[in-house]
């Protein structure tokens, strides 16, 4: 990007509407007052404006004078600034294949179509391999294919605002979605450049993997393996807050996926974020997008299709462990315990090997005078597969952000865009490095144990039986 370009983007540090926070935006509903707003302190009471580099280095050496001191602060006289406050209407686009057997389990594919300058790249190279995925889909439809669980296609509006398309329609239809929806496969940037990238729930980490086999490699035409080598350490998490997953996974727990293909690109957010960027650099035969929609389609048959879900939560388990072992010298000499973490761990290590030893049991009794028998033990098999993300969300949610309600993967309170495992103990960490009193020590052991409590119900949902 030339020295006059400009990235933009949103400052606003929350998900979804800001008037209303925690319930569905829609006409004549409850609404805060812009104090209400103000005073919440996720949107920015200065205005901002991203410049360019070259801008910014002509001002900055046109400055004369005293640098300012670290507490400088403006007058208490400075003139007041407000702009202008505007409703406006957004609108999701969604299609529907309803499932021919299990009608009420959602499989559901998202893409945002807003854009901050033209998008090629955000969010249309997405938008492109949606369509081409529904395309792909509508022709087997029209062989005779049914899909066994419902496929949702949504494309969010607003989501450059703060994911507030896919937010609102969360809190809109929570329950629904948070007892039927069996996972969730995002794509936002989906051409960006060379080398494919995924982040999931790492119950998926094996699905991913697979699926990822069975497609070229569009920058490598003597290789089949999108991710030659691939393991669950190098698929990264949803712990940030910066695509359309965000509600999915950080509100109601549901497992998900984000493919793409390039690790960022210059023209991010710029007006050079265009088809000629695209065409020329991006992907100039466009043959990475064929990649992604691909592997997004065998993602999404796999798991509208397989008549048990094909998920694993012993990676689950192994990802916990090693974001343990992360925790072990932060917390060393303060006279923090990490045993209630290991143990829910090792719990739920346990339960994940049950589940698929009965996986497999089940698979291999399968006979023609029983379907009907093993049908209600797949049903609830799938059930407790589908409904352990869940349990490790808490309904009180992070402390001061009750919004995210997922204990394992959310954004750091003072990283938007990524996040180690367990946010609430990072936010709590950070906090007892700057204070340093036994109190604050304290409220990271409190969050220990808080997310030790979900670990072990996810481990009770995995079995299926009560204590």
């Amino acid at each position: 990007m030339p020295p006059s370009g400009v990235q933009v983007g949103s400052v606003y540090n929350g998900a979804g509407d800001p008037t209303t926070p925690g319930w569905p935006s829609t006409e004549g509903c409850e609404r805060l007052s812009d104090e209400e707003v103000e005073r919440a302190g996720d949107v920015p009471l200065i205005p901002s404006l991203p410049i360019s580099w070259a801008d910014g280095d002509a001002i900055v050496r046109s400055i004369g004078g005293q640098v300012a001191s670290d507490d400088w602060q403006g007058g208490k006289d400075a003139p007041v600034y407000r702009g202008k406050q505007v409703l406006s209407r957004i609108e999701n686009v969604v299609g529907i294949i309803e499932g021919a057997e299990e009608p009420d389990r959602f499989v559901i594919l998202g893409n945002h179509r807003d854009a901050w300058t033209f998008g090629a790249v955000d969010p249309n190279s997405g938008t492109a391999c949606l369509l081409e995925v529904a395309e792909r889909l509508w022709k087997l439809q029209k062989k005779g294919w049914k899909p066994r669980r419902t496929i949702i296609f949504c494309n969010w509006d607003a989501e450059e605002y703060g994911l507030i398309g896919s937010t609102e329609w969360v809190e809109e239809n929570r329950q629904m979605l948070a007892s039927r929806v069996v996972a969730y496969l995002n794509v936002d940037s989906a051409v960006g450049g060379a080398g494919f990238r995924a982040s999931a729930t790492p119950q998926l980490d094996e699905l991913l993997i697979q699926a990822a086999k069975q497609v070229w490699d569009p920058d490598n035409s003597s290789q089949l393996s999108m991710i030659p080598g691939l393991a669950p350490q190098i698929i990264l998490r949803l712990g940030g807050a910066g695509s359309d997953y965000s509600a999915f996974v950080q509100h109601i727990g549901v497992p998900a996926a984000d493919i793409s293909f390039g690790e960022g690109y210059p023209v991010y957010h710029s007006m050079y974020d265009d088809f000629i960027w695209m065409n020329k650099f991006g992907d100039p035969m466009f043959q990475r997008h064929v990649a992604v929609a691909s592997i997004w389609g065998l993602l999404a048959l796999k798991l509208a299709d397989n008549e048990i879900l094909p998920f694993d939560y012993l990676p689950y388990a192994l990802e916990l462990q090693r974001s343990v072992e992360n925790l072990k010298d932060e917390v060393a000499n303060r006279g923090i315990s990490l045993v209630p973490l290991l143990e829910s761990i090792k719990e739920l290590e346990t339960a994940a090997t049950r589940i698929n030893e009965e996986r497999k049991a089940l698979e291999g009794s399968k006979v023609w005078t029983s379907i009907w028998k093993d049908n209600q033990k797949v049903r609830e098999l799938n059930d407790r597969l589908m409904m352990t993300e869940r349990a490790f969300t808490d309904r009180e949610g992070l402390a001061g952000r009750w919004w995210y309600k997922h204990l394992i993967y959310a954004p750091s309170k003072h990283n938007d865009y990524g996040s180690t495992s367990f946010p609430g103990i990072d936010d709590a960490l950070e906090k007892a490095k700057n204070l340093n009193t036994a109190d604050s020590w304290h409220s990271v052991q409190h969050e220990i144990w808080r997310v030790a409590r979900v670990i072990t119900q996810a481990s009770l949902c995995l079995k299926g039986k009560l204590t």
